[in-house]
């Protein structure tokens, strides 16, 4: 009996350290574009994976953006800023690009 109670004992503790012990959550990331005419070089944005993100993109045209994977889009008008918010929770590379112009503006690379 004695041993059964310390196999539990061992048992508890274990998945309590494993259950204390899970990765801290990511901070929120607010992520600010200004796509200008013509657009600048791709840039490259991190995210670290399981973020709550803000993305707030400012296009020079009208246009449509979408952000691949996360299948994200909308379309833009001139000087107005569109606000995206979701959750950061695929890891791998996105391509943010014109469904206009297919100029690719950023890549999100979520890990």
């Amino acid at each position: 009996m004695k041993i059964m109670l310390r196999i539990v004992q061992s048992l508890f503790i274990t998945l309590a350290l494993v259950a204390c012990g899970g990765p801290a959550a990511a901070p929120p990331q607010t992520v600010e574009l200004v796509i200008t005419d013509p657009p600048a070089a791709t840039q490259r944005i991190e995210l670290p994976l399981g973020a709550e993100v803000t993305m707030r993109i400012t296009t020079a045209l009208k246009d449509h953006a979408h952000l691949h994977g996360y299948e994200i889009e909308e379309f833009t008008e001139p000087g107005e800023t569109i606000v995206w918010e979701f959750t950061a929770n695929m890891a791998g590379t996105y391509e943010l690009e014109s469904h206009v112009t297919d100029s690719i503006w950023a890549n999100v690379i979520v890990s």
